[in-house]
């Protein structure tokens, strides 16, 4: 019975400090590498009321518009469209991408990644735009 007790404590005791040391800085140390699917962008501007744009713009019956992160620091922003014969194909514009932490480079570009984990990806940035501070949270769902 003290042997069952001993084994039952050091569990307690294994799932206390793998819960203590659960840190949600460990999600930006995912891997954004793969493909994500455009899902909304959010617009705050002087820090007044969030606008959500929910992105409308996927071709109906083809697959969505995406960004692919490549290993190596490929960035690929693929819009799919259809073409006069009614045809989806994919339209590419070509970056680079890095990642240290919780800050996302896209080719000249910085922006503080606020949730990666399985299946969402939020990246923002703060720009001025005519005096006035403009966050824009970009949200993307994982393909």
């Amino acid at each position: 019975m003290k042997k069952n007790l001993n084994l039952i404590c050091a569990f307690a005791i294994a799932s206390l400090f793998l819960i203590s040391c659960n840190n949600d800085d460990e999600d930006f140390e995912r891997s954004i590498v793969g493909r994500w699917n455009y899902n909304k962008t959010i617009v705050i501007a002087n820090g007044g009321s969030p606008v959500e744009n929910v992105y409308d713009g996927h071709e109906n019956g083809c697959s969505k518009d995406y960004v692919e992160f490549v290993l190596g620091g490929t960035y690929r922003d693929v819009l799919v469209n259809k073409n006069q014969n009614n045809v989806c194909f994919e339209e590419e514009n070509l970056s680079t991408w890095d990642k240290n932490n919780s800050t996302l480079t896209i080719g000249n570009e910085n922006y503080d990644i606020t949730i990666l984990n399985g299946s969402e990806l939020r990246y923002e940035n703060t720009t001025d735009v005519s005096g006035v501070p403009v966050k824009v949270v970009k949200v993307l769902t994982k393909n």
